[in-house]
């Protein structure tokens, strides 16, 4: 599937094609069933040798050996990482070492505006729930019944 936005001057493209023609790959996905390791192996082999990998989103949205692996064998030019799997991310983790590497601890999203966003969501939550209804943001409403 291919499609064309003139006004945002952006395609959209499968994994795939996508990866094999990006040179930056920006992941700002959740965490589910279907994008726990979504980016492996296979994918990072797809990826340009000097194609840059960014994770803003999830830790194990990437499967961070095989991303290990790539960066080692030259496969992959760089990452730019503010999650990983495990958090916080082991201090003997090679990803912390490799020079090819530009680590957050989780604070990509550190910024006044978001932070004040994020207050302000919580404030509205709060009084939303005091007042009996639930709102967007409820991870679990099946708890309320």
């Amino acid at each position: 599937m291919k499609r064309r936005s003139r006004a945002l001057a952006h395609q959209c493209c499968e994994l795939e094609a996508l990866l094999k023609q990006s040179d930056f790959v920006c992941i700002s996905l959740p965490l589910t069933e279907e994008t726990h390791h979504l980016i492996g192996a296979a994918e990072l082999e797809l990826m340009k040798p000097d194609a840059v990998l960014i994770n803003a989103g999830r830790g194990p949205v990437v499967d961070e050996n095989a991303l290990i692996a790539a960066l080692q064998a030259g496969k992959l030019h760089a990452a730019g990482l503010d999650v990983f799997e495990q958090e916080p991310v082991s201090a003997d983790s090679p990803l912390l070492s490799l020079p090819n590497v530009v680590t957050l601890p989780h604070i990509g999203s550190a910024t006044h505006e978001t932070r004040y966003g994020m207050m302000q969501d919580a404030v509205e939550n709060l009084l939303a729930a005091l007042g009996g209804s639930v709102e967007k943001n409820c991870v679990n409403p099946q708890a309320l019944k």
